[in-house]
């Protein structure tokens, strides 16, 4: 189905749109919307430039069609369309996925910099502008809850862990939003390319990505970033933190190249495979095991200490 789908570009499109304004209406099927890159992903490598451009602008018709003016269609647009036409594009001129992830990781750094650096030049405090903005909301809601008879105790209850969810956003939202971003290009590049290999079409350089290693150096920026975090206060500490956080998430990935490294060693199904790879939507502790394991690997190396020296001994476990 998915292969009939992405052979047309309106369909791609419509397919694209569903996915985006279905949890809307069904709020259960939201992580459905981390899966809107996929189509224009597919239909790009597969058609061309041209197509994935028709497929895009059908998704913007149907996020216009929602409301809230252009800024909607333009948000929708950066979120989710403007880097799948972008890697589709660079795959087509002979670039890795790697150097497409690499890209990904380079925007991301830089938009966040940019917030990062306009509001300390500006002398703005970024945790309490949206600290109060948030407020201003929180109490907007707790006024309408009120009235329909709520509990006293309940909307005690409601107030304190409203207060620590705006305590921890307002701290890191440049960052989540940064990193969700990043995250959902990449998965879905990733899953692209799986998929495109399983239909057998050519248009994506080989490349081992189990043998994927981060720059050296990567982790001394994240160290420092952690030290800033620790020790400076203010703006200072709040750039340590949500640069520090963007930062690592690259670790992320070189984690989940040794964990595959590792299931193809082991022989695991297929069908195990999936239950752990679909375990990392859902299980945050498995995720942040996958990470400290692809940080602690630029010192420790567990490919080379456990598979990559053994290859004698296990010849069949790719």
């Amino acid at each position: 189905m998915l292969s009939g789908l992405t052979r047309n570009p309106f369909a791609a499109g419509a397919l694209a749109t569903l996915l985006l304004l279905l949890p809307l209406w069904v709020p259960l099927l939201t992580p459905l919307q981390a899966l809107v890159p996929l189509p224009l992903f597919l239909v790009s490598l597969r058609l061309g430039s041209g197509a994935g451009l028709l497929a895009v602008a059908l998704l913007l018709v149907g996020a216009g069609l929602v409301g809230g003016g252009l800024m909607f269609p333009l948000a929708i647009f950066f979120l989710f369309a403007a880097f799948p036409l972008l890697a589709a594009r660079l795959l087509h001129m002979g670039l890795r996925t790697s150097h497409c992830a690499s890209i990904a990781f380079m925007l991301g750094n830089l938009v966040l910099l940019l917030v990062l650096g306009i509001s300390l030049l500006m002398g703005l405090d970024l945790p309490v502008h949206l600290t109060s903005e948030m407020n201003t909301l929180k109490e907007a809601v707790l006024d309408a809850l009120s009235k329909q008879e709520m509990s006293a105790a309940a909307l005690t209850e409601l107030r304190l862990n409203l207060d620590r969810l705006i305590a921890v956003v307002s701290l890191l939202l440049p960052a989540m939003v940064l990193t969700s971003w990043y995250l959902i290009q990449v998965g879905n590049l990733l899953l692209a390319r799986s998929v495109m290999e399983q239909w057998q079409e050519g248009h994506i350089a080989p490349e081992n990505l189990s043998a994927m290693r981060l720059p050296f150096m990567l982790v001394w920026a994240v160290i420092a970033m952690g030290l800033l975090a620790m020790f400076a206060h203010g703006a200072w500490r709040h750039i340590g933190i949500n640069w520090g956080l963007f930062l690592a998430i690259p670790y992320f990935f070189q984690g989940l190249a040794i964990l595959h490294r590792a299931l193809q060693w082991y022989r695991v199904s297929h069908f195990v495979r999936a239950i752990v790879y679909t375990a990392l939507f859902f299980w945050t502790g498995l995720v942040l095991l996958v990470l400290l394991v692809g940080l602690f690997d630029t010192w420790i190396d567990f490919r080379l200490r456990f598979f990559d020296n053994k290859e004698d001994e296990n010849p069949s476990g790719r």
